[in-house]
Order: C-alpha cells, then sequence, then structure tokens
C-alpha cells in the first residue's frame, strides 16, 4: 500500500480559523456604501389571476428608492433543468402562497416592510389542486393549462404530469411469472426543508461601467450567472458572481433563487441593493422537498432471489418543476441486482412552492421505499434480513440501471462491517429492536477544472471555480500537497469568484472531492510536468531522473543536486516558458458507485408510541478518505439529517390551500443533540479506478439509510410496519393499537392505462 504524507491525515479545515474568529465574510456580511434593502411581497392565493397591482402609496412612502413588479423583468421563463417552466416573478397568474409578485428597495429595512403593506393586488380565484394523487389522477384541473408550450418539454402523460423518467429491462411481466411470491406496497415520504444554518442573501451591485456585481449564498455561482443573464436578458459576460462563505445548503442553494430580486433593483436604482431572507422566509421561498408516493412491485423466488420489479413513484414538484424527482428512478431497484425491472417517476404539478434539491434529490425517498420493502420480503419468506441483501446485492460485472457495469466496490464490505459490528442477527427483549437499510449513490461528475500556480517562495495557489462545502477546499488542497510533495500550508486555496476562476459545476451531488479533485490533480501533475522540466534544464539531467517532493525538486540519484520550487518559481519569471501553472479541466468521469449500510437500534414505548434509537452504526466505501475527520464529520451530518427526518421532521402543507403552516424552528422539528445515539462509522476502502487517489463520493449516501432502518427497528421491536414518514410517536402508537393506518394508493393500474394510451 502506498504511503502518503498529506492525504489520508486528519487535517485542520483550512478556513477554521476564519470562521472561528468572525473573520469569514457571508452574504448577510457585505454592506457596501448607499445600500439599499430589499423585501419581498408574496401572493396569498393558492392559484389566481393577478387582476391589478398599485404600488402608488408604496412608492410614495419616504425612504423607498423602487418598487418593482413581474411586469419590470423579461417575459422568460426559465428552469433548473431542460424544462423552462417559471418566472423569477409572477406576472398575470399566481400559481402558489407565497410566490415573489414584487419586490421594494427601500433606505432600511422596516421602510422597506411597510412599502410591502402598501400595495394592493386584486386577485381573481382559479381552480387549483393541492394532492399530487389528485393531480395525475386525469380527474383533476390543470395547474399549467399551456405546459406543452414550455420550452424543453418531452414525453409526459399531460394533464399535471410534467416529466416522466423511465428504465425498462428484461421481461417483467415474465420475471412475475416465475416469482413463487408477489408483493405489492405503496409508501409515502413527507415534505422536508434542507435545513441550512444560513438563511439565504444576496447583494447586487451594478459597476460603473454597468455590469451586475452579485455576492450571494450560493452553492453553483456558475449556474446562478447564467439563469440571471437569462431572466434579465443580459450578457453572461456582463455578470461576476462571488460565492461567499456558506453556512449550510444541503442542495437549496444550487440554482437561482432570491438573486434575481435585489439585481433588478439595483439595475433601476444604480445602487447596491441587499436582501436576507428571515428563518420563514427560507421556508417559504426557498424550494424545499414535497411528498412522494411509491408503489413497488416485487417478485421473488421461495429461496429469496428477486426476480422482477415494478416501481412507480410520483413526485410531488410543485407549481413548478425545479429539481423534479431526479434520481427517483435510479434507485427504484436500491442496491440489487434484478434481472426484469419497469421503473417510472413521475413529476407532478401541484399548487405549492416548487421543489428544490435536497442531498440527492428523490433518493432517500426511494431509499426508505425500496429498503422497507426488502425488509418486508425477507419476512414474508422467512430469511434473516440481512442474508436476504446479501443474497441480492449489486456484484463488480452486474450492470447499473444506466446501462453502466458495476466496477469495483466495497458493498459487501459494508454489509458485512455492519452486521460483525452489530452482532447480526441477534434477537432482542420486547420494545426494542434492530433494523437494517443498505444505500447507493453515484460519485457526483460533471465539469471540473483547477488551476495551481507556483510562487516565489515556493507555496502555491490554487484556484477552482467549486464553492467550499463542509470542508471540501481542505480535501483539494490535501491533493494539491500530496502530488506535489509539499505540506499542506504551503498549499494557498485562493478565493474565487466568475471573472476570476475557471468554470466548473455546483458544488452538490458528493462531485467535489471525486470530480473536483481530480481537475486538481490532473492540475498538479502538469505543474509537476513543467517545473522538473525547467529544473532537468538548470541542473543539466533528464526529467525522468528528477523527484518533486519536500518542496524542492532533486536529482534522484543525488538529492543534494536540488532547486527548491521558490527557486524555480523566480526562474521561470525569465525562462522561455514563462511562469509555471498547472491547468487541467474536464466534463466528466466513469460511474464509480458509492455504497452505505446502516443499522439503528431502538426502543418503542408501547404506551406512548415514542421511538428512541439507542445505537447507530455505518460503514461507507469511500474509496480513500482524503481528509479521515472530514470524511466522518461527513458521514455523521448525514446520519443526523436522515435520522431527523425519520422521526420528527415534517412541512405541515394545507391540504386544502398549500400553504406551508410552520415555516419556523420552534415548530418544525428538527433534531437536537439530545435527540441523537452515538454515531459509530467505519471507513471501508476500496479505491475507485478513477477517483483522486481512488477517493469517492462521501456526503449523500449516509442521509439516506436512517429511515428505512429506523422502520425495520420498530417493525422488529413491536411488530408494526410503518410505510409513511415521519414515524411519528402518534403515527407508531395508532399503528400499534391497529388504528388510522394512514395509507396512501398510487393507482398503478391507472398509470399503466394512461402509457399505453
Amino acid at each position: 500500500m502506498a504511503e502518503f504524507s498529506a492525504i489520508g491525515k486528519n487535517s485542520i479545515r483550512v478556513d477554521a480559523m476564519d470562521k472561528v474568529t468572525g473573520r469569514a465574510t457571508y452574504a448577510g456580511d457585505v454592506y457596501l456604501p448607499g445600500m439599499l434593502m430589499c423585501k419581498i411581497m408574496t401572493s396569498t392565493r393558492s392559484h389566481a389571476k393577478i387582476a391589478s397591482i398599485d404600488t402608488t402609496a408604496a412608492q410614495a412612502l419616504p425612504g423607498v428608492r423602487c418598487v418593482i413588479t413581474g411586469n419590470d423583468y423579461p417575459d422568460v421563463r426559465f428552469g433548473s433543468g431542460a424544462l423552462k417552466d417559471r418566472r423569477i416573478m409572477a406576472r398575470e397568474e399566481v400559481f402558489y402562497i407565497g410566490e415573489p409578485v414584487a419586490a421594494v428597495a427601500a433606505d432600511d429595512e422596516m421602510t422597506a416592510l411597510e412599502a410591502i403593506g402598501l400595495i394592493e393586488i386584486k386577485y381573481e380565484d382559479i381552480k387549483h389542486v393541492i394532492d399530487p394523487l389528485q393531480a395525475i389522477s386525469g380527474k383533476s384541473v390543470d395547474v399549467h393549462t399551456d405546459l406543452e408550450d414550455f420550452e424543453g418539454f418531452g414525453f409526459a402523460l399531460g394533464g399535471n404530469n410534467c416529466t416522466l423518467l423511465d428504465s425498462d429491462r428484461g421481461d417483467v411481466e415474465q420475471g412475475f411469472k416465475d416469482s413463487d411470491v408477489i408483493i405489492e406496497e405503496t409508501y409515502h415520504t413527507q415534505p422536508i426543508s434542507q435545513g441550512f444554518l444560513e438563511p439565504m442573501a444576496c447583494v447586487a451591485d451594478v459597476e460603473a461601467n454597468g455590469r451586475l456585481d452579485i455576492y450571494a449564498s450560493t452553492q453553483g455561482p456558475y449556474q446562478v450567472r447564467s439563469q440571471l443573464a437569462s431572466v434579465l436578458d443580459m450578457s453572461i459576460g456582463n455578470i461576476k458572481v462571488t460565492a461567499m462563505e456558506m453556512g449550510g445548503g444541503f442542495g437549496a442553494k444550487l440554482r437561482l433563487a432570491l438573486e434575481g430580486f435585489p439585481a433588478m433593483l439595483a439595475i433601476k436604482t444604480g445602487k447596491p441593493v441587499k436582501l436576507v431572507n428571515t428563518r420563514e422566509e427560507a421556508f417559504t421561498l426557498n424550494g424545499p422537498r414535497l411528498e412522494t408516493n411509491i408503489y413497488l412491485k416485487t417478485g421473488v423466488t421461495n429461496d429469496g432471489k428477486i426476480l422482477a420489479r415494478e416501481a412507480r413513484s410520483v413526485f410531488d414538484v410543485g407549481a413548478y418543476l425545479g429539481a423534479g424527482p431526479n434520481a427517483g428512478v435510479g434507485h427504484g431497484l436500491g442496491a440489487y441486482s434484478i434481472p426484469n425491472f419497469k421503473l417510472r417517476s413521475y413529476g407532478v404539478y401541484t399548487n405549492k412552492l416548487y421543489v428544490g434539491s435536497y442531498r440527492a434529490s428523490g433518493v432517500a425517498d426511494m431509499n426508505f421505499a425500496t429498503e422497507s420493502h426488502t425488509d418486508v420480503i425477507a419476512h414474508k419468506l422467512g430469511i434473516d434480513p440481512m442474508e436476504f441483501r446479501i443474497k441480492n446485492a449489486l456484484s463488480e460485472g452486474d450492470t447499473a440501471v444506466n446501462g453502466s457495469t458495476i466496477p469495483v466496490n466495497g458493498l459487501m464490505e459494508t454489509i458485512l462491517a455492519v452486521k460483525e459490528r452489530m452482532g447480526l442477527p441477534k434477537k432482542m427483549e420486547e420494545g426494542r429492536g434492530v433494523g437494517i437499510a443498505v444505500g447507493e449513490w453515484r460519485s457526483g461528475s460533471g465539469p471540473s477544472t483547477a488551476s495551481i500556480s507556483v510562487n516565489e517562495d515556493g507555496t502555491v495557489s490554487l484556484l477552482t471555480g467549486s464553492v467550499d462545502i463542509s470542508g471540501s477546499d481542505t480535501s483539494l488542497a490535501q491533493i494539491a500537497a500530496e502530488s506535489l510533495g509539499l505540506r499542506l500550508e504551503q498549499v494557498v486555496v485562493a478565493k474565487r469568484n466568475t471573472d476570476m476562476a475557471p468554470f466548473t459545476g455546483p458544488s452538490g451531488g458528493s462531485r467535489i472531492v471525486y470530480s473536483q479533485g481530480r481537475a486538481v490533480q490532473n492540475a498538479s501533475e502538469d505543474t509537476k510536468a513543467k517545473l522538473l522540466d525547467l529544473a532537468a534544464d538548470r541542473l543539466g539531467v533528464q526529467a525522468d531522473a528528477l523527484e518533486c517532493a519536500g518542496g524542492s525538486v532533486y536529482v534522484q540519484d543525488n538529492p543534494l543536486q536540488s532547486l527548491d520550487l521558490g527557486q524555480l518559481a523566480r526562474m521561470s519569471l525569465t525562462s522561455r516558458g514563462g511562469p509555471i501553472i498547472g491547468t487541467a479541466s474536464l466534463s466528466s468521469l466513469p460511474y464509480a458507485p458509492v455504497f452505505n449500510a446502516q443499522a439503528a437500534e431502538v426502543i418503542v414505548d408501547r404506551e406512548t408510541g415514542q421511538v428512541r434509537v439507542t445505537r447507530f452504526v455505518q460503514a461507507q466505501d469511500i474509496g480513500k478518505a482524503i481528509n479521515p475527520m472530514g470524511v466522518e464529520g461527513q458521514l455523521e451530518g448525514g446520519a443526523v439529517q436522515g435520522i431527523g427526518r425519520a422521526l420528527s421532521e415534517e412541512i405541515l402543507i394545507d391540504k386544502e390551500t398549500g400553504q406551508i403552516r410552520n415555516p419556523s424552528l420552534a415548530t418544525y422539528l428538527m433534531p437536537l443533540s439530545v435527540d441523537m445515539p452515538d454515531i459509530e462509522n467505519i471507513l471501508v476502502e476500496v479505491p475507485s479506478a478513477d477517483g483522486p487517489f481512488g477517493a469517492r463520493a462521501v456526503a449523500e449516501s449516509p442521509g439516506f439509510g436512517p429511515p428505512a432502518a429506523i422502520a425495520n427497528a420498530i417493525f422488529d421491536a413491536v411488530g408494526v410496519r410503518i410505510k409513511t414518514l415521519p414515524l411519528s410517536a402518534e403515527r407508531v402508537l395508532a399503528a400499534i393499537q391497529g388504528r388510522d393506518a394512514d395509507e396512501y394508493t398510487v393507482d398503478a393500474e391507472a398509470l399503466r392505462a394512461a402509457e399505453s394510451a
């Protein structure tokens, strides 16, 4: 095994001192001379025509500098994917309670709020639909009557079904005929907030030359720039986006959100404009995840081999497609080899806030269904749930849902590690139970670039277009240090904006260490090659006779014959090759699956239905831990979010109007530290072929399994099967008492018929 000097070591984050001392600058900390404050007015109707908007009184209020409505923007639709169905601000029609309809810039926030209260809007109500199962039934009003005119609209069932993702293999009907046992079930997952700590914020300014300067809390500065250019009808080159320090995102800050409002007001007033969301606005203006209903039909043999599966998942996308079903199709099989399948994921419009991204959008929902379903099948057959998973687990050489061949991976190692650590199988006393779940994600890919310049003092400056989330800059610096034979402190991670940094994809989907890290490694190798070439010329030897390590380039057979990197950097300033700058760019990397196995022990109070997780163990194949301390932090954070999703978190949405009823951390029940068990992490290292030094993705997978693992543990403890999230005390108690099953039903037959029509 290779010996490493920088990677595989616990490293303090490169941004740690700035953050603990308060020197880190967030978007909300940006203050510019003459800056105005922005507030947004939102719709109070589920679906309505805007008959009139009167801003006269608001405009007349002292201290108000500008009031804008949807008519101040070009009539442009944009979207987070291929389908462009959303305007930055409502024009003739509103589609959900909370949709932006006007914005104010004033000298201070209180004046802006007062002005919002003076705007008079008259609505003409239109019929609306809130329930996604009703919306897709064909018996509902259409949210968008002009769906087929939207740019990017492709194959779907029509009506409120705006997108349909599908995958098929083999002969699923024959697979069911060959099966000894067929099990059909429907699962339901709740609306959920990303729960980021720092509310979204943005400052927009117009430079003297007319360029728009944006300071934003964003995971995707280039995506914000592109979408902002579209909705403002501006050239991309006339917009600069600076991604500030970010206090959490989890996918919510990947795309254009609120940046368009202060941007237009800055253009109109010629002054910088700042907008900071309140906590309530963080719930009602930023896209959450909405409910998902999942139908599974699985055929198995008596000895426990899965032969066929039909999966249909109905994703509520709200009024606009937003992040949509995303990976909902690909994870309909779970981490299992199933030769015959038919998978369908439907994105369905309703009159609710549009859906956003959250830690691998849609996968956690599917994982709750597939891993709960896996346990049901195992118990039906009388097979130990862990052994059933082992029997059907994907192996190297199998074909993934996307058609890729499963490469070498650590799935089996993660399952066996959890089995051993938990001592499974084991029988627990009444009221106590243990449950397991397995999850799979792909190492995120996409466009990635990096440049490295060697400085005259022997340090190097690393520049990428990625945004630091959860310490990713530290991992990138470790990769550069390892490749160039430097100490971590000799790598300076440059602050960046879209003018200065090379283009890269957003920081999300666990792509930074895997994809961006590979670009950094390649840029480091390019830098190293140039150092060796220059040193070879000055030392009078061949480049292949040299080694780069310890901050210098030396002759392998005579280490005393050397030049340090500072010397080489100074020499390069007058060399024919010029200053030493290494670069790399890539568009994508091969499929590299990431597997995570988890087990939860619970105590269930039969009198109250209260569930307490007493132990939680997880093992994940991370390929190679670049920064083990950072990896464990990611694993624990994902597990905590998953436990919150399992037991308490839920956005309560009025079933008649679609309005969010609990937009507050006092009523949206995120878990507290006292709710958490000790989380035991097992790092499995089966290197990937393409990640930097074998690294795989980390962040997504640990959030998938807790809901199913806990649901399966509840069944083990008290013998009730809960198929609806969250697994609240009320829901568990009702199941124990045989009351209110809270069932959701996907009409699979109607969907089959609609597909065939």
